[in-house]
């Protein structure tokens, strides 16, 4: 079985770093293997990279499990619909290190980064992210393609919406609702529900404006 981690950029190595340590401990995956439409070179970070469109032609879907290794929500979300649509089947990658209530519950496509805990009941729904170092709170709901970054606090009983972002070391008090297709920026302590669709910052965490053109992580 082979798993395919669906993007080559900076968080697709991390992914797969976590994807070689559970390998080594006996993960049932022969090897990783890239999915790239964008990255020109065959190989990259010791693995093959092959574009989706030669991946599909070829039949070898079915060879592997894929994970999706994007830090934008939105691009989450479009891969993920791309991979369903051609009945390909996901995998969670979820690192040795963290710690994982057994009554949590993770829902495929999920990835959990090093040194993170994911509390009692706490529910990650399909394709979404924990990045190195976060606490998910007893109660927590993330929907499906959110990602949630490194050093982040969520409270118990909070629920992050789909396809929403929350920044680097923010935190968010307990209860608290923030909808879906918003950013969180990093820092930012999230005292109140914040809506759908918008960006939020600071200390407290206010709107700033709305979250128009759904993309994270900017070019400068």
């Amino acid at each position: 079985m082979i798993l395919y981690v669906y993007c080559a950029g900076g968080f697709g190595k991390e992914v797969k770093d976590i994807a070689s340590r559970l390998i080594v401990a006996g993960a049932n995956w022969a090897s990783v293997v890239f999915v790239d439409d964008t990255v020109r070179e065959s190989e990259r970070y010791g693995s093959q990279v092959v574009p989706f469109d030669r991946l599909l032609s070829s039949g070898a879907l079915s060879s592997g499990r894929f994970v999706i290794a994007n830090g934008e929500p939105k691009v989450r979300e479009k891969l993920y619909s791309r991979l369903e649509s051609v009945g390909a089947q996901f995998a969670s990658v979820l690192d040795a290190s963290s710690l994982i209530s057994p009554t949590a519950k993770l829902a495929r496509g999920v990835i959990i980064a090093p040194f993170c805990s994911i509390s009692s009941c706490a529910l990650l729904l399909e394709n979404s992210s924990v990045n190195t170092m976060s606490i998910i709170g007893h109660d927590v709901t993330v929907g499906r393609h959110a990602v949630v970054s490194s050093m982040v606090n969520l409270g118990g009983g909070c629920v992050i919406g789909e396809s929403s972002y929350v920044g680097m070391g923010a935190l968010v008090k307990e209860g608290s609702r923030i909808g879906s297709n918003t950013i969180i920026g990093m820092g930012s302590v999230v005292y109140d529900d914040i809506p759908d669709g918008v960006i939020a910052l600071g200390n407290p965490a206010r709107v700033v404006r709305k979250n128009v053109d759904q993309t994270v992580f900017r070019k400068n």
